[in-house]
């Protein structure tokens, strides 16, 4: 449910990147900021207060209360959603925790995923204020660090679950060679997901609409020497995946031709090669058309769904943890997040 959460919460940053609605709030309030402005007199303050920033006088200086009104609604969803995600790790924690149904130890993973909730949140508005002062958009880089800190609090998540889910199951099988590619593959992946960030943040895909040429050259100068400013940012993102592409297909190989390969293992090679298909369709689209808003969207949700598959394709190939056997009847796995009794004889 958690990781439901996480996943809808990216997207709706990018709907909010992609409709200019980030800066509409002007104030981190982590707990009386859950309810909206309510009243005339109080959106014609909050109103003001946007009025002061440099989005309004540069770009938005003609817009409306009604207009501001939907823009502040599209980021306030994006709080709470991250606020009901990290509420939705904390409640069931305490409650959990009072019936005595987990130690404080087995606890300490969970109340890790808590508080890199509250750093998330923190990135976010340290993010936001940096469009407040002097120019009317966010950091690029402090928007990558909000992007991939998301990222890890999704895989964190997923990872702490997957454990619980395999404990009662046999190992998958899986190539030997499965794993090592796969920790590659997952790698890239993020490298290409945090140049994604860069691309958004500098609004580097409006700076060419050709392809496969840039500007009229594969390789335009400068490229290369301003790979986190928008023209290097924007090639290289869009050459590295390829990359991304060529591991898919050599890992998807490597699974798909040994017939020890575990069904769902199975599954998820054929997820990423059809996934990375389409994400690359629909980058090469979106540079020829103009980055239309909901193409963008399905960009960047098939992107954080191929970073899924290919975390767990490094969780299904990983070596099983060992356990330890303690003098009694404990059982704890040293994977995140897995404790639970057994019957086990002490030795």
């Amino acid at each position: 449910m958690v990781a439901v959460l996480v996943f809808f919460m990216v997207l709706v940053g990018g709907f909010v990147r992609l409709s200019r609605a980030g800066l509409s709030i002007t104030e981190w309030d982590p707990v009386t900021g859950v309810v909206p402005p309510i009243g005339h007199d109080a959106w014609v303050n909050s109103f003001a207060q946007y009025q002061k920033t440099p989005e309004f006088r540069l770009v938005n200086s003609t817009m409306t209360l009604g207009e501001y009104q939907r823009i502040f609604y599209i980021e306030w969803a994006h709080r709470l959603i991250a606020r009901l995600a990290g509420l939705a790790v904390v409640v069931p924690l305490i409650w959990m925790m009072w019936k005595r149904r987990l130690s404080l130890r087995a606890s300490l993973p969970y109340w890790g995923v808590a508080a890199l909730f509250g750093v998330q949140g923190l990135i976010g508005w340290l993010m936001v204020s940096s469009g407040l002062q002097n120019r009317p958009s966010v950091s690029h880089y402090r928007l990558t660090i909000h992007l991939l800190t998301a990222g890890t609090l999704l895989a964190l998540v997923l990872w702490m679950a997957w454990n619980r889910l395999d404990r009662d199951r046999p190992p998958r099988s899986a190539p030997p060679r499965a794993a090592l590619m796969s920790r590659i593959l997952l790698a890239a992946v993020v490298v290409q997901i945090a140049f994604g960030g860069l691309v958004a943040g500098l609004k580097a895909g409006l700076i060419s609409d050709t392809w496969p040429l840039m500007n009229g050259a594969f390789l335009p100068r400068g490229a290369l020497s301003q790979l986190t400013e928008a023209l290097g940012a924007h090639w290289f993102h869009r050459w590295f995946a390829f990359v991304v592409a060529s591991l898919i297909v050599a890992t998807a190989g490597v699974i798909l031709g040994d017939r020890r390969s575990d069904v769902s293992l199975r599954r998820a090679a054929i997820g990423l090669l059809a996934g990375v298909a389409l994400q690359i369709s629909l980058g090469i689209s979106l540079v020829l058309t103009g980055v239309p808003r909901w193409s963008a969207l399905a960009h960047q949700g098939t992107g954080v769904a191929i970073f899924v598959v290919s975390l767990f394709v490094v969780h299904a190939t990983r070596e099983p943890a060992p356990q330890v056997v303690a003098a009694g009847s404990a059982t704890v796995d040293l994977d995140l997040g897995d404790t639970r009794t057994s019957a086990a004889t002490p030795a």
